[in-house]
């Protein structure tokens, strides 16, 4: 199995992305630490744990990796999956919004790999995969916090592989829409599901959504050896939409 016995950190695992991450290092032979905010994840397995933590507080984060440690005795590999989309307009976005969501979708990002990085220093073939988005290079109306939030975390990706090459790879992958539990939802909620689906699909040269699948198997060639020559890069898993 290509993860066999590696010690790996999903932030946001959860729900949506994170948890289907989780799962597929679970799968591959891995450990799992996982934690988000919410007080529990929907995985029982005796090579999983989970920690509660609200990852814009440093502390937390630190207390999430000693828990790793504490259970598993390292860090192999960190997964930045945590994020959050609020939607809102200059004018309608309070100040106080905006840096929340900064706060989590980058802050996040900053707080646990800043928290990781000495014990994922100490093992061989470590790596870090941070979960960014096609807008954080593709603006679109209504998401004046969230664009610029995942823009960090493309560019803090690229700081952090320059810093700790060769020793550690360092990259992300930006999704497009993906079919978590969140976008069912929409679905559910909608006047005409089928319509909705469709403007969603249409988005895309693919014309579909991503799946949480799609995600899993992209940072699974991320964190394994199969991408040993990548560092500092930032993988479209989008539908084309960068095109």
């Amino acid at each position: 199995m290509k993860f066999e016995n590696k010690v790996v950190i999903v932030t946001g695992a959860s729900s949506g992305i994170g948890e289907g991450v989780a799962k597929m290092f679970l799968a591959e032979g891995a450990k799992v630490v996982g934690c988000g905010i919410e007080p529990a994840m929907h995985i029982e397995s005796e090579n999983a744990i989970y920690v509660q933590a609200d990852l814009t507080q440093y502390g937390q984060a630190e207390a999430v990796v000693a828990r790793a440690v504490e259970v598993f005795g390292r860090v192999n590999k960190l997964v930045c999956c945590a994020g959050v989309t609020f939607i809102g307009s200059l004018e309608s976005t309070s100040s106080e919004s905006f840096m929340r969501e900064l706060g989590i979708n980058a802050g996040g990002v900053f707080n646990m790999c800043k928290a990781a990085i000495s014990e994922l220093k100490k093992q061989e073939g470590s790596t870090i995969v941070t979960v960014g988005s096609d807008l954080g290079v593709r603006p679109i109306p209504e998401r004046i916090g969230y664009c610029p939030s995942k823009a960090a975390v493309i560019m803090l990706t690229k700081c952090i592989a320059l810093e700790y090459a060769p020793h550690i790879r360092v990259n992300a992958i930006l999704p497009g829409l993906v079919r978590t539990p969140m976008i069912e939802q929409r679905f559910q909620e909608a006047e005409d599901p089928k319509a909705l689906e469709e403007a969603y699909a249409s988005l895309y040269p693919l014309h579909k959504m991503g799946k949480v699948s799609d995600m899993a198997n992209a940072i699974s060639f991320l964190s394994s050896e199969e991408s040993g020559f990548m560092t500092g890069e930032i993988m479209h898993v989008c539908g084309g939409s960068l095109i």
